[in-house]
């Protein structure tokens, strides 16, 4: 194996994947505020709109985990990331206007699911590169890194006043030249490896595995479970506590992050001990 390529591939991947999960939860950091800033939404329609993004991301990641053998690396990484300006401009433009329609809302919700989707592309993409031994370290530092674009997401926003509503009339358009810069350097940067499938079809075989299902549904117990909680946290506390929260004023929303930064840490770490006992144990 070519270390170089190895490593030049894992942290170009990485810093778009960062980028894809910003997106895929960027509702969840506007949907607490969004009737703050002019909105007249219901407890439902918010919860709605902060689903989205995950049942869409679910769905996708069907599409996507067919794509790495029939489109390379290379192509499949600059493209995916391509896509994700369509929901950070999306919803750079619609924060402005109060007055739009919900069905478009959750049309923009639901296109933030592209960066959960993309998910189950890049990772395979990159372990192309790296040997069995190294996988569980490559892989660990992939989605631990590319989580933290959860925290991150979270984290930036400021917690109340006119901060708030000039920051997320700007929340999508931020990070566009981010994923610009991402764009460019998989176009410029990353390379394919020779593996090919001719379609779908010649993939299908793994249905018919039961370590497909038994890994299936111990995913949607963990990271099921991170991803739902991470998405709908803040607006469950804004709901039940309110904004201030507490005689002292502490905003809960400003501790959103924590529960995804604990998840994404956990994953860099289990990285390497999972290449050191291997994947059954």
């Amino acid at each position: 194996w070519d270390s170089r390529l190895a490593w030049k591939t894992l942290w170009i991947t990485t810093f778009n994947l960062t980028l894809a999960f910003v997106t895929w939860f960027l509702v969840s950091a506007l949907a607490p505020q969004l009737n703050y800033i002019g909105f007249d939404l219901s407890k439902g329609q918010l919860y709605w709109l902060v689903a989205m993004p995950g049942l869409a991301g679910g769905f996708l990641r069907l599409v996507w985990m067919f794509l790495p053998p029939i489109m390379g690396t290379r192509k499949l990484v600059w493209m995916s990331t391509l896509l994700l300006l369509i929901p950070l401009i999306g919803w750079g433009m619609v924060v402005n206007n109060p007055s739009t329609p919900y069905s478009v809302l959750l049309m923009l919700a639901f296109m933030a699911g592209i960066g959960g989707g993309v998910f189950s592309g890049f990772m395979p993409s990159t372990s192309y590169f790296f040997p069995k031994s190294k996988q569980g370290t490559a892989l660990g530092l992939q989605a631990g890194i590319g989580n933290f674009g959860v925290s991150l997401v979270q984290f930036v926003n400021p917690e109340k006043g006119i901060e708030a509503q000039v920051w997320y009339n700007h929340a999508g358009w931020f990070w566009v030249p981010w994923v610009i810069i991402g764009v460019i350097l998989a176009f410029t940067l990353l390379k394919s490896v020779p593996v090919q499938a001719r379609g779908v079809k010649d993939q299908l075989d793994i249905f018919g595995n039961k370590h497909t299902w038994l890994m299936t549904w111990l995913y949607i117990l963990t990271f099921g479970t991170f991803s739902g909680l991470a998405a709908q946290f803040g607006l469950l506390m804004r709901n039940i506590y309110g904004t201030p929260f507490g005689a002292d004023g502490v905003n809960p929303l400003a501790y959103a992050f924590l529960g995804a930064l604990v998840g994404s840490a956990a994953r860099i770490l289990a990285g390497p001990i999972a290449d050191r006992v291997g994947g059954g144990k």
